[in-house]
């Protein structure tokens, strides 16, 4: 995290001021009593560093995700916990007919799972998150894609430690592109491949995946 601030801090810094001051373990503990498990130390790591961002910056730290505060996380998780908890079985298969993991076996094949946790948003109703309900194949903790137009899940990275240390090997080697938008804020994108939206590129930064 210490890299990311400091690469945000150069490169960004609109960005870098935007980040709010860590939640306390207290905090982070009420939410694991909420969903039930408990959380990997690299995900309460993150919000101890910080809580998310205030919400004044145009774009986020995570290619332009922005970063969901820990009562924001909370909400989310809240409404997708209904969707997975609500739905009939029935409807829950249609719902999934779609979805799928890229690696056999890794992330569960549904559209909605109570044990996502989300940590970063598209504003499109789409994620990063922590995955504490994997499929057979995959780790607790993994960092995976998920959303309403998430089909296809990914592993991006076995842990948010290692999730933060791949995307600033990624920034510090220069993929990234910074945009001047019309509503004079600025984006932040991966520069290989050329895409606007980070989720997007996901499938093809780790198209390797399928059928793996």
């Amino acid at each position: 995290m210490e890299r990311l601030e400091k690469w945000l801090e150069i490169n960004l810094q609109e960005v870098h001021a935007d980040l709010a001051p860590g939640c306390t373990e207290a905090a982070i503990a009420e939410f694991e009593r909420e969903v039930g498990r408990s959380f990997p130390a690299s995900l309460k790591d993150l919000y101890k560093a910080h809580d998310g961002q205030a919400g004044t910056a145009n774009t986020g730290p995570f290619y332009g995700l922005s970063f969901l505060s820990m009562v924001q996380a909370k909400g989310h998780w809240i409404d997708w916990k209904k969707i997975a908890d609500e739905t009939s079985p029935e409807v829950m298969e249609g719902a999934s007919m779609f979805s799928k993991s890229a690696s056999a076996g890794t992330v569960k094949e549904i559209y909605a799972n109570a044990y996502w946790i989300p940590f970063a948003y598209d504003h499109g109703g789409n994620y990063l998150g922590v995955d504490l309900d994997p499929g057979p194949r995959g780790t607790i903790g993994q960092v995976i894609n998920f959303g309403r137009d998430e089909d296809e899940k990914f592993v991006v990275a076995s842990s948010v430690a290692a999730f933060l240390e791949w995307l600033v090997d990624q920034l510090e080697s220069g993929n990234s592109t910074i945009r001047l938008e019309d509503d004079g804020g600025r984006s932040l994108n991966t520069k290989e491949p050329e895409m606007s939206h980070f989720l997007d590129a996901i499938k093809i930064l780790f198209a390797s995946q399928r059928g793996a």
